[in-house]
């Protein structure tokens, strides 16, 4: 009889085992989708994040675009000397600001097209174009704002 009952408690204790570490397991489980779904929740979160900065750059880069459209026009209105000088300097700058625009949808296209898996390395080709062409903007916005103020100065 006692036999019996140490049988029958190592039966018990066996299935006790089993139950508990299919318990951690699942348990683990559960873990493991949080983690992907916290990941899935970041690369989205960066990828809007990403998109609106640029978002925002390319429609800077559009206004300082309709800005030179626009003394590009009058340039070509008035047939002063002085304007046909700065014509060529703002045609540079359309060229240069179109040109900084397409990186930006290029990068815009990227990003949309982007996975959880290439994210990593879209992310940081982003932010570096981002920044390059926010440095180059800046740099063509200071010497558009120099431009514009000669050719007001010269209207007055």
């Amino acid at each position: 009889m006692k036999t019996l009952l140490k049988i029958f408690a190592l039966i018990v204790l066996t299935v006790a085992l089993f139950s508990v570490s299919s318990c951690t397991t699942d348990r683990d489980r559960n873990d493991n989708n949080t983690k992907g779904e916290e990941v899935a929740e970041d690369f989205e979160s960066e990828r809007n994040e990403l998109t609106q900065e640029l978002r925002e750059l390319r429609n800077d880069i559009d206004r300082e675009l309709e800005k030179v459209d626009n003394r590009l026009d009058r340039a070509a209105k008035d047939k002063d000397k002085d304007l046909e000088a700065d014509r060529v300097e703002l045609e540079k700058a359309n060229r240069d600001l179109t040109q900084e625009r397409s990186r930006i949808d290029k990068t815009l296209e990227d990003i949309e097209n982007s996975s959880e898996e290439t994210w990593a390395d879209v992310k940081v080709a982003a932010r570096n174009t981002s920044q390059e062409v926010k440095a180059a903007f800046q740099k063509m916005g200071n010497e558009l704002e120099a431009l514009f103020e000669d050719e007001d100065d010269t209207q007055n």
